[in-house]
């Protein structure tokens, strides 16, 4: 092998290694994707809770007690979440590429109207939410009803039956 041929090979894996980011990160398995659709759950019962108290409709006792009940099921959540991000974007990226993440994700939520209407609706629904107690099931479909999600990094992992159009 000649000195060129192995300062090139060398470079193409030097530039390989150094690019962990979106090649690494590929589609969100079904596990994940119900992580982040509790995390997002958690993040509009939050911002509503924030926006009707400004309004004078407090419901955050009831986005506490959610927040109680499901402690262990959202820091798993936000684990299963973190863990994708160090995955695709590296150790040192991770994190600020999570919390740019979860902003956006309450972001998304921090325009929506405020009436006593969507007040009593958020605070049956953190109700609701409260008790399933933890239940990731129950959370995800609690979340996908009224959730916008995130777009996910990469997208779902789709699931393709053989021999099926």
């Amino acid at each position: 092998m000649t000195r060129l041929m192995k300062g090139g090979f060398a470079l193409a894996l030097t530039c390989v290694l150094a690019q962990p980011a979106q090649a690494a990160f590929g589609c969100w398995q079904p596990k994940d994707a119900a992580a982040v659709t509790v995390r997002d759950l958690q993040s509009r019962l939050m911002v509503a809770a924030l926006r009707c108290r400004a309004m004078g409709y407090d419901i955050l006792p009831e986005y506490n007690s959610f927040v109680r009940t499901s402690r262990g099921t959202l820091q798993e959540a936000n684990g299963l979440i973190k863990a994708r991000f160090a995955a695709g974007y590296g150790k040192a990226a991770a994190q600020s590429r999570y919390d740019s993440f979860t902003t956006a994700m309450a972001n998304q939520y921090g325009a929506d109207q405020t009436s006593r209407e969507i007040c009593d609706d958020t605070a049956r629904t953190a109700k609701e939410a409260a008790a399933a107690r933890g239940d990731m099931n129950r959370l995800v479909a609690i979340g996908e009803d009224g959730g916008r999600g995130p777009k996910l990094p990469g997208g779902t992992c789709s699931i393709k039956l053989v021999g099926r159009d």
